[in-house]
């Protein structure tokens, strides 16, 4: 990945992404409507299954590395676009092209949303989005945990929100393409490609969603899991409370300090969102060979599942002024 935890004060690298990411931030005196958002039901979460979102991140691995313009990122996306239509929902493919270290790159991001939502691109109060990508490396690098365990999750939740269609209609999932940069950590001209392309749409939407979910590296129980600090206080505190009911081996907890990931250019354009994402910092395997399927539990996908869901059916949108 190519996401940094700081945990005492922005690098200059970072502030400048951070900078120039806000720099897209609409005016409070012109930002558009948001979408209402209605809780989604509380038995969602007890029918999410871990085993289920092992299998989506097995399959995905076994695609090999999966940077973009690879055969395995293609690979991946005709697994995703097959799987989302098993569940009756309608993917899009966001194609662009992006200067980087080493030259132009295409990229694609994959777009899903329900047939019940209503058809215009602006009707969903709910943003559901992940990486898809695995970091470019000298060696093959599969990110099981970084990029695959947040993608099974997501597969699953689409499996979940199917069988209710008044739910799938309030969620459209993204799943971001360029996530990590071509160099060892993001600058604000490396990594963070596919969200910043999709934020920079959403800032075009005539209305826009009132949250967003951001999740990377969520597979493994050895380690704690974050969230972000600079998320509306009510979901940080949410989050809290849910997180100490599922009872996860290691504690879900405030990161402490920010974390550069996809939710970075969202949130830039005005939108509150949440951040789940694993200590990487003390994870040995975090951008090495190591990051391989033997990292991710099924349990803790299911839980990460459970705790995303039931955030979905007691979270209120935060209030504008």
């Amino acid at each position: 990945m190519k996401l940094r935890l700081l945990p005492i004060a922005l690098s200059i690298g970072a502030l400048g992404l951070v900078l120039s990411l806000g720099q897209c931030k609409k005016a409070e005196a012109t930002a558009p409507q948001r979408v209402p958002y209605l809780p989604i039901s509380a038995e969602h979460a007890d029918s999410f299954s871990g085993a289920n979102a092992h299998d989506h991140v097995a399959k995905i691995v076994a695609f090999g590395p999966r940077p973009p313009q690879s055969e395995g990122y293609e690979k991946t996306l005709k697994y995703l676009e097959s799987t989302l239509d098993s569940f009756g929902w309608k993917t899009t493919r966001q194609t662009f092209r992006a200067a980087t270290p080493d030259g132009p790159v295409d990229f694609t991001n994959l777009l899903a949303r329900h047939p019940s939502a209503p058809d215009r691109p602006n009707s969903t109060p709910v943003i559901i989005g992940g990486h898809i990508d695995s970091k470019k490396l000298s060696f093959p690098f599969v990110g099981a945990n970084d990029g695959g365990s947040s993608t099974g999750v997501m597969l699953e939740i689409a499996r979940i929100l199917s069988s209710d269609h008044p739910a799938a209609a309030q969620v459209e999932l993204a799943f971001f393409d360029g996530e990590e940069a071509f160099r060892p950590g993001i600058t604000p001209s490396d990594g963070l490609y596919g969200s910043k392309f999709f934020a920079h749409e959403l800032g075009t939407r005539p209305n826009w969603p009132a949250i967003g979910i951001v999740l990377d590296i969520v597979g493994d129980p050895d380690f704690r899991t974050f969230h972000n600090p600079e998320a509306p206080t009510s979901f940080g505190n949410l989050v809290d409370e849910i997180a100490g009911k599922l009872e996860f081996a290691k504690p879900v907890v405030k990161a402490p300090g920010p974390i550069i990931d996809d939710h970075v250019p969202l949130q830039n354009t005005g939108l509150p969102c949440l951040h789940l994402i694993g200590d990487f910092t003390t994870m040995d395997y975090w951008h090495q060979p190591g990051d391989t399927l033997d990292k991710i539990d099924p349990g803790m996908l299911e839980k990460v599942g459970k705790l995303t869901l039931r955030f979905l059916s007691e979270v209120q949108p935060p209030s504008e002024n």
